[in-house]
């Protein structure tokens, strides 16, 4: 099993990529999200006002997620829950993940633990300036989670800049595809599956 990891900062287009390669590769792909490894929302950091903050690499059960991977390349399922972020952490179902050619991991601190480095083949970075992440997330949580702009604002600028700028921002540098989701994100996309075709293990 070959291990691709997707990164990029909160709106930067990660769902919109992971379509386009579930596309192409249809059932040569199985997919690990971070988001499905929260910790309970009682055990996550709180800022000096109280809030939780999501945004930081201790968040998400990564143990779970590196003995998953470890499951997957043995050639076993993996059976895990799905969960609905909204003002707080709701269990949505429970799906099951199957082997497959490729493995993609994607969240936002994907690369931040040394045991994803280490499996790691391929790394994609998808990239959008700020304010259109930004635009994008107030759209987002208004929609579909029930937060309030200001709210939004808080979190991006208490917890998400600065999650960008320590965790996300420095594998723009390191990885092996660059994707650009603001202009001719296709091009980017193409170039990640070509790596992925052509890629020997």
């Amino acid at each position: 099993m070959n291990i691709a990891v997707l990164i990029g900062g909160s709106g930067s287009g990660k769902s919109t990529v992971l379509r386009g390669l579930r596309s192409h590769f249809d059932e040569r792909v199985a997919v690990l999200s971070l988001d499905d490894y929260y910790k309970p929302k009682d055990q996550l950091p709180v800022d000096d006002a109280g809030e939780t903050n999501f945004d930081l690499p201790e968040v998400i059960d990564h143990e779970a997620l590196l003995a998953d991977v470890d499951r997957l390349a043995r050639g076993e399922s993996v059976r895990l829950a799905t969960y609905t972020y909204n003002r707080d952490v709701m269990q949505s179902e429970e799906i099951v993940i199957e082997p497959a050619e490729w493995l993609v991991v994607e969240g936002l601190f994907a690369m931040a633990y040394d045991g994803m480095r280490e499996r790691a083949d391929l790394v994609g970075y998808i990239d959008a300036p700020e304010e259109v992440r930004l635009q994008r997330r107030i759209r987002r949580d208004g929609s579909e989670r029930g937060y309030t702009e200001d709210e939004v604002l808080y979190q991006w600028r208490r917890h998400v800049r600065p999650a960008d700028l320590a965790y996300i921002e420095p594998w723009k540098a390191e990885a092996d595809v660059v994707i650009d989701n603001h202009h001719h994100w296709q091009d980017g996309l193409n170039e990640l599956i070509d790596r992925m075709e052509n890629h020997t293990k």
